[in-house]
């Protein structure tokens, strides 16, 4: 919602902030109005849980703290959104948070001599395959666990991942394929 000088403007009062679309509420998110970024939060928080956990699994404190990371960046950039998917958007921010959090605590394990585990549970019935894939995606680079996670566990489409992430679809599908090589070679015939 533009005025004519193309600021901002907050919603009109008899405008219901649950009848807005997803792009509709990340432009009232950018007024600060407060229930739009309530109902934004409440709409997305599960996947945005989901993608988080499956990004950085280690502590579900981190997971916590990354998620409400990842919505107040979002807040803080709703100005900047263009349209488009509101959810691919949210896991790019996502994203970065993460990247940012694992950049940061690459130093603390450094100095700290210490090692993450990665706890997430995939669906799994073997256990004994279920740890080694677990170890095998906790293994692969961010670069090449984002693309995955994105593509194969949360089913965003090509395109859409590689918007998220900033690069070409061609390098997406490079790092989906030499992550999925990875992982199976690392768990062999685990199953």
């Amino acid at each position: 919602m533009k005025s004519e000088r193309g600021h901002l403007i907050r919603l009109h009062p008899a405008a219901r902030v649950e009848d807005l679309t997803d792009e509709g509420l990340v432009a009232a998110c950018a007024t600060e109005d407060r229930a739009a970024r309530a109902l934004l939060f409440e709409r997305y928080v599960d996947d945005v849980h989901r993608f988080v956990r499956r990004m950085r699994g280690s502590d579900p404190d981190c997971v916590d703290d990354l998620v409400q990371a990842t919505f107040l960046a979002a807040f803080q950039s709703a100005a900047k959104f263009r349209g488009g998917h509101v959810r691919g958007w949210l896991f790019g921010i996502a994203c970065n948070q993460v990247r940012g959090y694992a950049r940061t605590e690459i130093r603390r394990k450094r100095a700290l001599d210490s090692v993450t585990d990665f706890a997430t549970t995939p669906r799994v019935s073997d256990p004994i395959f279920a740890a080694k894939l677990l170890a095998a995606i906790a293994a692969l680079s961010h670069d090449l666990r984002a693309a995955l996670v994105l593509v194969d566990l949360e089913g965003e489409r090509g395109h859409e991942a590689a918007a998220v992430l900033g690069i070409p679809t061609g390098t997406l599908w490079r790092r989906v394929f030499e992550a999925r090589q990875t992982l199976r070679a690392a768990i062999g015939g685990a199953r």
